[in-house]
């Protein structure tokens, strides 16, 4: 999987000193999405459309208060149970609605289902929150002890707050961070430390800044690297939604598509790349590869061709052992290719 390794350090600030969430906190979409075991891009999605954004900010970072939470609890467990995204939002426009009404603190409220109608319960009172049709029974002091528990987990902010004291380095020192220890791990173990903390580091660069596309491009790589490879293509259209034209995250979209088997859509997404970067080695090399996979043979060896030759202009030393090994082996194809298609 293709990285980048360089990103302009004037687009990022440095983050503020911010502490653990409590029930009038903050949590970050990273801390959200381990709470309730959601994608970011789904929470980052229903932030774009408007279904649940979030509605605090500090350090540059938008932040989950506790309703916002209240409501990534309901809206999933009631699309979970069948309900329609249009049902859900009516019950949530309703509790954003109601909520701030209430006088209990909101740890004490129960929200439930009866019948048809989304029900929500303090000391004084019952109202209606919206209709429904499945059964939604959670204590919201519940939901604050869970948030408790994620926050305590190591390499959550505020584990790492609490152990080290706040980190003050900007989204770009924290990129540039993960890349060095990335460099550190031998492919081997997913759970080596090198590998642990350079998740750690883009994780946290991007809670800094939601468009450092640069962190979702390498984030991803290494997700691909340790065998996540949902996780690792929702980085890469992260990605490419920050900077459409970014190369690396396109050609890993690609290779993606080439490990599962489905060389039309790698074929399409090289072409893709070429068009923006037709001089993008890895681009030639994977697209030779997914073609030879139709029997495109003519076509990959014209690519393989021009991936030679972007590796002959690369300097010396940024040649690394795997692009020299992928070089001696389009060259033993393309000797092949020559042979079988009577090329001279």
């Amino acid at each position: 999987m293709e990285r980048t390794q360089t990103a302009t350090a004037g687009a990022y600030s440095n983050p503020a000193k911010t502490g653990a969430a409590s029930e009038d906190g903050q949590l970050s979409v990273r801390e959200v999405s381990r709470l309730f075991s959601l994608p970011e891009s789904r929470l980052r999605y229903w932030a774009q459309t408007g279904f649940i954004r979030p509605s605090g900010r500090a350090g540059g970072r938008n932040l989950y208060s506790f309703r916002d939470l209240i409501g990534i609890k309901v809206a999933k467990e009631l699309l979970e149970a069948g309900l329609s995204l249009q049902r859900v939002r009516k019950n949530l426009d309703v509790l954003r609605l109601k909520l701030p009404e209430v006088d209990e603190p909101l740890s004490r409220l129960r929200i439930r289902s009866e019948h048809e109608r989304v029900l929500v319960e303090d000391n004084q009172r019952t109202f209606d929150a919206a209709t429904g049709q499945c059964i939604l029974d959670f204590s919201v002091e519940g939901l604050r002890e869970e948030i408790a528990q994620v926050l305590a987990l190591p390499g959550t902010r505020a584990a790492r707050e609490q152990a080290l004291g706040v980190d003050e380095r900007s989204a770009y020192e924290l990129f540039r961070h993960a890349c060095a220890r990335e460099q550190e791990w031998d492919g081997q173990d997913p759970e080596h430390p090198a590998v642990l903390e350079a998740k750690d580091a883009y994780e946290r660069a991007l809670d800094l800044d939601p468009g450092l596309a640069a962190a979702y491009t390498n984030l991803g790589s290494l997700l691909a690297a340790t065998g996540d490879i949902d996780g690792a293509r929702d980085m890469f259209d992260e990605a490419l939604r920050c900077d459409e034209d970014q190369p690396e995250a396109q050609s890993n979209l690609a290779a993606l598509a080439l490990k599962t088997g489905d060389h039309e859509t790698a074929i399409a997404g090289y072409r893709q790349v070429l068009r923006t970067a037709p001089d993008y080695a890895e681009a030639h090399y994977g697209i030779a590869r997914a073609l030879l996979g139709v029997g495109g043979k003519g076509q990959a060896l014209a690519h393989l061709e021009r991936f030679c030759d972007a590796v002959e202009r690369t300097p010396a030393e940024a040649r690394d052992a795997t692009l020299e090994e992928r070089r001696a082996h389009a060259r033993a194809v393309i000797r092949a290719l020559r042979d079988e298609l009577g090329v001279g």
